[in-house]
């Protein structure tokens, strides 16, 4: 049992990293759209809400490591677990929303746009 602890919780560490890379590499990114003021156009508008999107995906992501030990003490971890489930499935949706929407934006100037 200890190996599985320490396997899964190895786990997690490696997985929070990446969350963290992946929050700065969006705060990056919404860095530059915003000092090269390409926020003002909508194609790039609609991509800093997916990098937006994203960075609260991997914030809420990255917190998860707190829920390595929800087993051995639910009462503590209940609410918050339940919490954090609902702020990730509402930042997919959102996710999901903005790619949609920018496929849409897409489309409409490739195929129905005439010059």
């Amino acid at each position: 049992m200890g190996t599985m602890n320490s396997s899964i919780w190895e786990a997690e560490i490696a997985f929070t990293s990446i969350n963290i890379a992946s929050v700065l590499v969006c705060l990056v990114a919404a860095i530059f759209v915003f000092a090269l003021k390409l926020h003002t156009r909508v194609v790039y508008r609609l991509a800093l809400y997916q990098v937006l999107a994203s960075l609260f995906f991997a914030m809420a992501e990255s917190f998860q490591i707190i829920f390595v030990h929800y087993d051995q003490n639910p009462e503590v971890y209940g609410q918050l677990c339940k919490t954090m489930a609902f702020f990730i499935m509402y930042i997919r949706w959102a996710k999901l929303l903005f790619t949609a929407w920018i496929t849409f934006h897409l489309f409409c100037f490739a195929v129905l746009h005439k010059n």
